[in-house]
């Protein structure tokens, strides 16, 4: 008998140990993940060598968003005998979401850039269309990460370079980009809110503005800081925008924005020597200019008044807007109206490549339809009829 319960107790001990060296083991495997592996957080890999960057990420697949087609008609006569082609985007045409929001030709003729964006002004999508072969491709600024791959940000086109192939565009900061090559080259610093800007006509020099509002600041194109002028004091808005830069590259012209409409922006129109950084207004008190375009002869600049700043349905509903063309002659400051339709609205107005003319969206016949005017306000002609476009912009090319 003492010798079957030795042989139990020592089964039984053995048992007990072996329980215990097991409940051991996975104590110390929950309590100490170091030991069973390596563990990135009690080992992680020294500073030193992490010296090079994360590998630039690959363009995420995307359905291709349909190229807009624009039209190229009809021919216009000016007074002096000259022909030129309206550009309009055809509205029946049109397959994406959004409306048109900028519409701009190349100096050469050959490409439009097409801007598409939100009743609210937020660009949705920036295209680039061939005119001589039909064809086009969307273009922008991206948003690189790891994750998402390429993804356009919301961009806005900001001008044509004298070449014809490379483009200002801006989202936070500008990018000039190469629309044959896709090289693109950021020239704003980290820090910067972009807000507005314009190539000047030599291709040489950017102009621009920032969310503060309070200077222009001049870079290259290799985005080499110029120099910087400041804003008149008091400040005549909330910032410069509509950066126009005259034929000649002396001088710019903007509105001082007193409305914050992100679609719109209205206020007194001033002028600027890019030589000497003098600032002067020509707008007179109390109206609300927009759009200013500089004659090709560079001794005029064009703008659109509002009339019922008051009504704000008609930021964005075109129907409601009352405005009319007026043109002030830079040297003399004089003023004068180009048009005058009586509660009804005009926009988007285009000088005829030998100044003698302007093209213009207006409701007059209680649709928005193209019209052309001469320079002197005579010879008022309607060009389109059942507003067969998109009716926020249009554009001239010879």
């Amino acid at each position: 008998m003492n010798r079957y319960l030795k042989i139990v107790g020592g089964l039984l001990g053995l048992l007990a140990l072996i329980v215990l060296t097991v409940g051991l083991a996975l104590l110390l495997r929950v309590a100490t993940p170091s030991m069973v592996g390596q563990s990135p957080i009690t080992s992680p890999t020294p500073l030193a060598i992490i010296h090079s960057p994360l590998p630039t990420p690959t363009q995420v697949p995307v359905p291709p968003k349909p190229i807009p087609s624009v039209a190229v008609d009809p021919l216009i006569k000016t007074a002096t005998g000259n022909t030129y082609r309206l550009i309009t985007l055809p509205r029946e045409t049109f397959k994406g979401q959004g409306e048109l929001c900028a519409l701009e030709a190349s100096p050469d003729g050959r490409y439009v850039a097409v801007s598409i964006c939100a009743t609210e002004g937020v660009i949705f999508d920036v295209f680039i269309v061939d005119l001589v072969h039909g064809t086009g491709f969307q273009i922008g600024i991206c948003h690189l990460d790891k994750t998402n791959g390429c993804r356009f940000k919301e961009t806005w086109f900001r001008g044509w370079f004298p070449d014809s192939r490379r483009v200002l565009l801006m989202s936070d900061w500008l990018e000039i980009l190469d629309i044959e090559t896709g090289e693109s080259q950021r020239i704003t610093p980290e820090g910067e809110t972009v807000t507005d800007a314009a190539v000047s006509p030599d291709g040489n020099t950017i102009a621009y503005t920032v969310i503060q509002g309070d200077r222009l600041i001049f870079r290259d194109t290799t985005g080499r800081l110029s120099h910087e002028v400041s804003a008149p004091s008091p400040k005549p808005g909330d910032r410069p925008e509509f950066i126009s830069w005259s034929p000649n590259g002396r001088f710019i012209a903007y509105i001082w924005d007193q409305t914050v409409i992100q679609f719109n922006s209205f206020g007194p129109l001033w002028v600027m020597d890019v030589q000497t950084g003098k600032q002067w207004p020509l707008s007179p008190e109390g109206v609300f200019d927009s759009f200013p375009t500089w004659s090709p002869q560079g001794d005029q600049i064009l703008v659109v008044r509002r009339e019922n700043m008051e009504d704000r349905s008609a930021d964005f509903d075109l129907s409601k807007l009352v405005s009319n063309l007026w043109i002030v002659e830079v040297p003399s400051m004089k003023w004068r109206p180009l048009t005058s339709l009586k509660g009804q609205g005009a926009w988007s107005p285009v000088w005829t490549p030998d100044g003698s003319a302007v093209v213009f969206m207006a409701n007059l016949d209680g649709q928005p339809n193209a019209w052309i005017i001469n320079a002197d306000g005579s010879g008022l002609l309607q060009l389109t009829h059942n507003s067969p476009m998109m009716p926020r912009r249009v554009d001239v090319i010879r």
